[in-house]
Formats: C-alpha cells, structure tokens, sequence
C-alpha cells in the first residue's frame, strides 16, 4: 500500500482531484479530509511532544488533546447526530459549530451518494478495529495513568494524568506510522486498493513530517491561479473577508512549501495545475499515474471537471485586491505562468 498525500493552499483542487483519482481502480481516496495527522492536536503535534519537545506536561497534553481529536474524528453515533444538528443551526445565531463535523459530497467509484447519517471514519475502519489500534498505540506511549492534576490542567471532573517519556524522534515516528499504517491497510484491504490518497489542502506544508513517516510517500501539489484562489477564500468562514486577509495565508503557504520541497527526493512530490487538469485531463492524468507507479484508467475522464470557476476573480475581485494579489504573489504567478 502506497500512501499518496495532496496539498494545497486550500481551494486549489484538492477535492476535485482527489475525486478523480478515486474513479481510478487501483486508487481509493478518502472522501473527506481526515485531518488526524496534520492538524493542530494530531499526530504530528503529538509525535513533536513526545520528542523533540517533550517534558512531562507537553506530554500530558499531547496525549489528551490527541485523544480528543480522536473521539471527535470518530465519535459515537448519537455525537455524530448532535454535530451534524448543530452545523445546521449554530451558524444562524454566529456560533461556530463542533469540531470537526465531517461530511461528503459527490460520487466514489459506484457507490450511492453518501449516507450522512453514517460516520464517515466508519467508511475506512469498523470502530472495534480502530479502537484496537488505538488502544495499542497508547499503550506503548503511556507508562502510568492516575488521579490528578497540574496548575495548567484546567476545571475538569475526575482529573486524569498521564505519565510519559522522552522518545527519540525516530522511536515515536515509527509507533506513529503503525497506526497510521494499520487505519490504511484495513482501508486498501476492504476497497482492493493499492493506494490510499489523503487529501487534506495543509499536507502540503507538512511535507517532511509526512516524508519522515512513511519514506515511500508520494505527494501532490496542486495549484491554481492566485487571483482565484483569494476569491473563493473570501467565501468561506475560515478564509477572510478581503483579500487582504487570505493573501498573508495562500503566500506563507506557498513559501513554506518552496523552502521545504528542497529537501525531498525529487521523485517524491509531483506539482500540476488546476488549469492543466481541466484543459489538458488525459495528458495530467497519465503524469500522475507515471509518478505513482500506476497504469492509466480511462474511468478517470468521467469525472466532471466543468465547474472549476477559472477565471472567476474578475467578477469577484476589486481593482484594488487584485493589485494586492499580484504584488504579493507576483513571484508564484510568474514562475507558474499566471503573469507576464
């Protein structure tokens, strides 16, 4: 099983593509973001805890916040009905809903459209087995447990405290990619796959931690045309409300990821365009396929690619914010053939 990463800046195409990709017989892609690796609390954070920056409270909390975000992933059905009640309603009054309440669109290979009453975790593990790798994984992390507390901990009922190490960071990484590997094999094995692609948009500036943990990762970065990208930022609750505050992030996004891209294999990491994939379908397509080793399926042209909105910042944008978006990202479009 070969684990495939795809990265963005957050609105490049990361969805679109790994959708394609899924049409692929050889090829199951997530249908959702799964977040758990990459994510402030998730395993990279916990790995960095454990080691590099381990002390007894770092490792406390690393362990708890960690376990957190796993419940919230993966949590119980009647959890899963409230969040999803919750996304609905909470935004009307301006509250930010729960944690992640993950859903999916769209069609994978021949399966109906999603059951949203189903938890999407559940799509890629049976609960059992993944407690099961869990509960393994923690055991080997945590060497006591008991009642307590610290001045940072926090008003909670029964306060609990775990008792940790300090790990070298090649050690914990290791214990890392068993779970990891262990939710993927069980993955590949019930869609007869040989690649799992995982398409959250920030694996892309986490590049050499995915790297460190599975050293076979192949990634992609997919791209698209500045001016829009900022314009679908400014429809979304997380991206900013001008330009001028989703520039800063798409530009520390893309300089983090040319910094770090020196120090990967060059046949580990393959960068294509938006605009390419849809104009140019078939001939991107068998890039890809070349670059992670497999045969080409022509089941991938059936993916509807007419909706990408290239373009779309001229109606979107203001004279202003497209010079704000030129001058800061002028350096990318250039290099990428945005701009003269």
């Amino acid at each position: 099983m070969i684990p495939l990463f795809i990265g963005g800046t957050g609105r490049s195409g990361t969805t679109v593509l790994g959708r394609t990709l899924s049409l692929h017989r050889d090829i199951f892609t997530i249908p959702f973001e799964s977040r758990f690796i990459v994510d402030p609390y998730g395993l990279r954070d916990l790995v960095f805890s454990l080691s590099y920056e381990w002390d007894q409270y770092h490792g406390q909390e690393a362990i708890v916040n960690f376990l957190r975000l796993m419940d919230e992933l993966y949590p119980s059905k009647l959890r899963y009905f409230y969040k999803i009640a919750a996304w609905k309603i909470y935004p009307k009054f301006h509250i930010s809903p729960p944690k992640y309440h993950i859903t999916m669109d769209g069609k994978w290979k021949d399966e109906p459209f999603f059951d949203y009453k189903k938890i999407p975790f559940s799509l890629l593990i049976s609960r059992d087995k993944f407690k099961r790798l869990l509960n393994d994984f923690m055991s080997k992390l945590i060497i006591a447990e008991y009642s307590g507390y610290w001045q940072g901990y926090g008003t909670k009922i029964s306060p609990r405290m775990y008792v940790t190490r300090h790990f070298e960071y090649s050690e914990v990484v290791a214990l890392a990619r068993n779970f990891v590997a262990g939710i993927w094999e069980e993955t590949a094995k019930r869609y007869n796959a040989k690649i799992v692609a995982e398409q959250t948009p920030t694996n892309l500036n986490h590049a050499l931690f995915l790297r460190d943990l599975f050293p076979e990762m192949r990634l992609i970065h997919i791209y698209r045309d500045p001016r829009d990208v900022v314009s679908s930022y400014k429809r979304q609750t997380w991206g900013g409300n001008r330009a001028a505050e989703a520039v800063p992030i798409i530009k520390n996004t893309l300089l983090k990821w040319e910094q770090d891209k020196r120090e990967l294999p060059k046949d580990s990491y393959i960068e294509i365009s938006l605009e390419e994939l849809v104009s140019h379908t078939k001939e991107t397509l068998q890039r890809i396929c070349d670059f992670i080793g497999v045969h080409f399926d022509a089941r991938m042209l059936n993916m509807d690619l007419s909706k990408s909105h290239s373009g779309r910042w001229k109606k979107d944008l203001s004279e202003e914010e497209v010079e704000l978006v030129e001058r800061e990202l002028g350096w990318f479009m250039r290099a990428k053939g945005y701009l003269d």
